[in-house]
């Protein structure tokens, strides 16, 4: 099945009074990124999320965003004034007011903002004890983003496969056009003739001859259809492996891209050109929702 590089995930862990939430985005990625936002208690155990993120990804770039929270719902951090310090400053602050005959001393808000007197104090446990926690909940939203990302996978794989079946649908259009390019060449060389006044021209001519095999060799594109068509079987190939297809699926686009500019520069004929423009955009089409497979 097809992984989409986009989409959510949410997982959620309780014990020991905490509650865990873990939140996961992908986005598209050539290669696979990850960033963390851990409380700074937890940043020694970034090491062990990405490496259990590693085995579930391949490509996309990944944002996890976890938050701790007791059970009560308050944050994992507390303000914590040091009274005795704040006392202290208020004293000699107002001490030297007096001094200098200032009509104001120190304020609360000031006092609060004096180095040491308000800390944020963290109510979380150690990382060890922590993990169980943090590897529940992280393997709940990797389970919830893998959901997604298969089911946008999935709306992708029926759009590409819409657009392949127009694509062999303008191939079957210009496969009767080839047939006809060498014998309305040749009829358009005797037209050249006779206005030059070469009335009786000896259809069996060696030159003649000549010139409409080698025009049929420059306008065969035979090798290219059959190509194209070896691709498009090919990229059913590709879907049914259940491995990550999206890098071999955008080097198949190149591959289709090449056969189908070769027709255009082959093919002498305004048919066989305005179903070319149609096919370089139907691909353009395909190679645009490739960019979001894995």
């Amino acid at each position: 099945m097809l992984m989409s590089m986009t989409g959510y995930g949410l997982g959620e862990a309780q014990g020991n009074g905490l509650r865990v939430t873990m939140e996961m985005q992908s986005i598209n990625r050539k290669q696979l990124e990850f960033s963390i936002s851990l409380p700074r208690e937890f940043e020694s155990l970034e090491g062990a999320l990405k490496s259990k993120c590693t085995q579930a990804f391949s490509r996309g770039r990944i944002q996890c965003r976890i938050r701790v929270t007791d059970l009560e719902g308050h944050e994992s951090v507390r303000p914590k004034i040091n009274a005795s310090l704040a006392k202290a400053c208020h004293e000699a602050f107002d001490q030297l007011a007096k001094e200098l005959n200032l009509s104001q001393g120190s304020s609360l808000e000031w006092l609060a903002r004096l180095p040491g007197v308000l800390t944020m104090e963290s109510n979380l446990p150690n990382a060890e004890v922590a993990w169980d926690l943090l590897e529940q909940a992280a393997d709940k939203a990797i389970t919830d983003l893998l959901d997604m990302r298969r089911q946008e996978g999935s709306f992708l794989l029926q759009d590409l496969r819409s657009r392949i079946l127009n694509l062999e649908e303008f191939v079957s259009q210009i496969l009767p056009l080839t047939s006809e390019l060498t014998q309305r060449h040749r009829q358009n060389l005797l037209k050249r003739l006779q206005e030059a006044g070469l009335e009786t021209v000896d259809l069996d001519d060696d030159r003649l001859l000549k010139e409409i095999a080698l025009f049929a060799d420059r306008c065969d594109i035979s090798e290219e259809i059959t190509r194209l068509k070896s691709h498009f079987e090919h990229f059913e190939k590709l879907i049914h492996k259940g491995d990550p297809v999206g890098r071999s699926l955008d080097f198949l686009c190149q591959e289709m891209f090449r056969e189908i500019n070769t027709i255009g520069s082959k093919s002498n004929n305004h048919e066989i050109a305005h179903l070319v423009v149609s096919m370089k955009t139907e691909l353009e089409k395909f190679r645009e929702q490739v960019q979001n497979l894995e």
